[in-house]
């Protein structure tokens, strides 16, 4: 018996590749909004601008500290499969403004040289775009089967389960 034969009938692929990517994003998603809640009002302050792009101006500290909340609990949430497509929707939110914001501080891309463009632009856009399709990605598809929370929240068994209710 082949490895691949192994894991073709003892684990569902779809729904390990969902744990690593949950994991995955879900951990780093969670040590980016922890950093954030560390750095205390200065950094709610700066966060809670970042709005102001699309209008809201009220109260910035508020904002930003609600920003580092949700990437911490929600990346928590990913990890485990626990409040999964509420959390998703909050984190693809996040992710929004974090790329909108991250765009327009970069400017225009700088197409002087390859590595200018991809030093000086693309590496700093791309990393919130990055989280933003994973989490967009994640929402759609649910938590998969190993997560802690399958009524409601999104999975195939949690679906099964609200139907026959």
């Amino acid at each position: 018996m082949s490895l691949y034969f192994y894991f073709e009938q003892k684990f569902n692929r779809t729904d390990l590749g969902l744990l690593v990517l949950r994991v995955v994003f879900g951990t780093v998603i969670f040590l980016f909004g922890v950093d954030k809640l560390l750095g205390g009002g200065a950094t709610f302050e700066f966060l809670g601008k970042q709005l102001e792009m699309f209008g809201i101006t009220w109260q910035p500290k508020f904002w930003g500290l609600l920003c580092a909340l949700v990437e911490t609990f929600g990346g928590l949430c990913m990890v485990l499969g626990l409040f999964f497509r509420p959390a998703a929707m909050l984190l693809v939110c996040n992710m929004i403004v974090a790329s909108a914001a991250t765009f327009q501080m970069t400017g225009a891309p700088i197409f002087s040289s390859m590595d200018a463009f991809v030093t000086d632009w693309l590496g700093k856009v791309a990393v919130p775009v990055y989280f933003l399709a994973a989490f967009l990605a994640l929402l759609f598809t649910g938590p998969g089967k190993y997560a802690i929370h399958k009524k409601g929240g999104g999975g195939k068994s949690g679906a099964k389960a609200s139907a026959k209710e």
